[in-house]
């Protein structure tokens, strides 16, 4: 796939700002260990709330990433979390030709906030600036105690597998201590997971072709091709 080209080789002073849905996102953010408990129904201070029940701790929110050429919000994410309010719904903006590494990237920052750096290494070897965008942040807070979920559509799907490796691999300089354990699931939308030929139509090398293989003739297979030949009884039969 193509590689992402930011504007410059130092961090930039513009900002790009992030929406999401505030409500959810602020009981997320709102929690100071791994469990939010709610007492009562009433206000802000739980008052003429029914006895002080405990509810559950609000699900982790869910980063929504986009295919191909997609801008925008298509996900209708004010839709989505007026079905479900509970649930913070964050929709990220990729590039929508960039590699998936630094789409990887940009969706991280997106949601942790900061200068997107592609890193040094591989900046150097696509040949585009290392640093890209600076956002607002989306999800700040975002650790392996408070975990998201990972919703990717088209090549948006393969865009969360390498985000997941990223973190794995604690391959971002600004935030070292990443893990897998910063996603709890991830989920892909009609994705190209076992890979597309559109890749190469853009122009990416294809693997040289295997040399085939030529396995020995077994006696059933022998006998068939005997046959066929003309070899076996009335081989020059009638008709021939």
């Amino acid at each position: 796939s193509t590689s992402c080209t930011p504007s410059s080789t130092t961090p930039p002073s513009h900002t790009m700002s992030a929406t999401a849905a505030s409500t959810a996102a602020a009981d997320a953010g709102s929690a100071t260990g791994s469990n939010v408990t709610r007492v009562g129904g009433g206000g802000a201070d739980g008052g003429g709330g029914g006895g002080g029940i405990n509810s559950p701790p609000p699900p982790p929110p869910t980063v929504l990433i986009p295919g191909f050429l997609s801008m925008g919000d298509c996900w209708s994410s004010g839709e989505l979390a007026a079905r479900d309010g509970a649930r913070a719904f964050l929709p990220t903006h990729p590039g929508p030709l960039s590699s998936h590494h630094d789409r990887a990237v940009e969706v991280f920052y997106q949601l942790v906030g900061g200068t997107a750096d592609y890193g040094a290494a591989h900046s150097d070897y696509c040949g585009h600036a290392r640093y890209g965008r600076t956002y607002g942040g989306l999800y700040p807070e975002w650790s392996a105690r408070r975990p998201v979920d990972l919703l990717g559509h088209s090549i948006g799907g393969v865009t969360a597998r390498v985000l997941l490796d990223l973190l794995r691999r604690r391959a971002f300089a600004s935030h070292p201590q990443t893990s897998a354990a910063w996603v709890r699931s991830l989920a892909a939308l009609s994705s190209p997971l076992n890979g597309d030929p559109v890749t190469f139509a853009l122009g990416a090398c294809p693997p040289p072709p295997a040399a085939p293989t030529v396995l020995p003739p077994t006696p059933t297979t022998a006998s068939v091709l005997h046959a066929r030949s003309g070899g076996g009884e009335g081989g020059g039969g009638e008709g021939g």
